[in-house]
């Protein structure tokens, strides 16, 4: 999922992955904490004046393999707050398929997210002005993935996202446009994107759910997605 969503600038530092991104996706600008530093508290303290220097608040992104195993505690004796708690599923790409209906529109795939398909995102589900959105753009085009979109009436009305690495695939970005909404589009918008992927040999696809979105878990569920792991960010109150 790192690679999925790869972030503008990293620090590797004794076994972190210190991301940064402008403050832009709170995953492009926290700690993936996947090794154990020597000294704890001296890790900290240069997370800490790090990220303060370029004006993001310091976080770590908490799964059951952080490290060192007690991180999620003395992060919470330090002041930190629990946000967005999220479960991570997978599937296999074809009981997904299987599961899908198959679309009664065209769903066209691009290599790029042109400036049409960023001001959508950015529209819907974008947080900031032109400045964040620039950067949010480098994080989408830093590692290789597929766009999809479906026009209606000559206007964008859902689009997708899904990441390619290596024969892994990862959903984000899926998005409708308001009047176009339980009209089957987002199921189409996978189905399209799936499907372009298993004619690169790809057969696994992920995603990320907040934890308390019970419709999309139930959703999800229908198309043969499962939990396999959980996370939540510890953010420095």
């Amino acid at each position: 999922m790192n690679r999925g969503w790869p972030t503008a600038h990293s620090t590797e530092l004794d076994g972190w992955l210190v991301r940064r991104a402008a403050g832009v996706t709170l995953r492009a600008n926290s700690v993936l904490p996947a090794g154990a530093p020597y000294d704890l508290g001296k890790a900290l303290d240069y997370v800490e004046t790090l990220y303060q220097a370029h004006g993001i608040t310091p976080s770590f992104q908490i799964s059951p393999a952080a490290q060192p195993t007690d991180l999620d505690a003395r992060l919470a004796a330090r002041g930190y707050v629990v946000k967005n708690p999220t479960s991570v599923q997978c599937a296999a790409v074809a009981e997904v398929l299987a599961a899908l209906p198959s679309p009664t529109v065209e769903v066209n795939i691009s290599p790029v997210a042109d400036d049409a398909w960023m001001q959508f995102w950015w529209q819907n589900d974008g947080r900031g002005g032109s400045a964040e959105q620039a950067v949010a753009r480098q994080i989408l085009h830093r590692g290789a993935a597929l766009y999809a979109r479906i026009v209606v009436d000559g206007r964008i009305a859902a689009i997708g996202r899904l990441a390619l690495v290596d024969d892994w695939s990862g959903l984000y970005c899926i998005a409708v446009d308001p009047a176009f909404r339980r009209q089957g589009l987002a199921q189409a918008v996978m189905h399209g994107l799936l499907q372009e992927a298993t004619t690169r040999g790809i057969g696994q696809v992920f995603l990320s759910v907040l934890a308390d979105n019970t419709a999309a878990l139930a959703l999800y569920a229908r198309f043969g997605f499962s939990t396999v792991s959980r996370y939540h960010y510890r953010v420095k109150g």
